[in-house]
């Protein structure tokens, strides 16, 4: 073979190598542009049930807590108005938390497009998922201090209520009444805390969690270089 034959035919191969790598990388854009949308997809459907299970949730801490701690004392129970103060105020932290994290992601949604900004919108994405992780678990927190104020203040009403039906007042109360009262509200209020965290964290990376990591997954996979063949 000549030298001229040779470095045609070394040509004609690099530049089918080059083809091949080309489409290489343009099928993989291509999957993980759908894998991308498809996630999205299931975003969009999980905010609607997010928004449904914060109705629900926010009518519980409003209304719930208080009816359970109430069942334990069946006399009416002023509560102090910076209790109330609390309820409204974490209500609010987490419907504006929620707000924040809806409005943000549909902002990058609307700026960037997959086809032709797939990692701006992946990274994104992905940011406003972990700030919003970070805001939900911090908003968690203020309600598990709620929910343990909102329940403890009846009992230690109860307490002044038992003692104020006898003579002497508190001192006549037995310890181990107290300690019997005391030791119940605790672990009725932990069990509460312990269910509504774990139902919280279940439920975030139900609807968002898992997809934050697939997310992460496909943005790390953009990155990586195409080899050819």
């Amino acid at each position: 073979m000549k030298l001229k034959d040779l470095k045609s035919a070394w040509d004609t191969y690099s530049s089918q190598e080059m083809v091949k790598h080309q489409l290489g990388k343009e099928s993989i854009t291509e999957l993980l542009k759908n894998r991308t949308s498809s996630l999205l997809e299931r975003i969009d459907r999980n905010i609607w049930i997010g928004l449904a299970v914060l109705i629900v949730f926010i009518t519980y801490v409003l209304y719930g807590d208080l009816y359970f701690s109430e069942m334990l004392i069946k006399e009416p129970i002023d509560y102090p108005s910076w209790l109330n103060f609390l309820d409204n105020f974490t209500c609010t932290l987490i419907v504006t938390t929620y707000l924040f994290f809806v409005l943000r992601y549909l902002r990058i949604k609307r700026s960037f497009s997959a086809d032709n900004q797939l990692k701006d919108l992946l990274n994104g994405i992905v940011n406003t998922l972990k700030t919003y992780r970070t805001m939900f678990y911090m908003a968690v927190i203020i309600l598990m201090i709620d929910l343990g104020l909102s329940f403890l203040t009846p009992i230690y009403r109860g307490i002044k209520l038992s003692a104020g039906t006898v003579s002497g007042g508190i001192s006549t109360l037995t310890t181990t009444k107290i300690l019997t009262i005391i030791g119940l509200g605790l672990v009725v209020l932990i069990t509460i805390i312990a269910l509504t965290f774990l139902v919280l964290r279940w439920g975030f990376n139900k609807l968002y969690g898992r997809y934050l990591v697939k997310l992460n997954e496909t943005l790390t996979e953009l990155d990586e270089p195409v080899n050819a063949e």
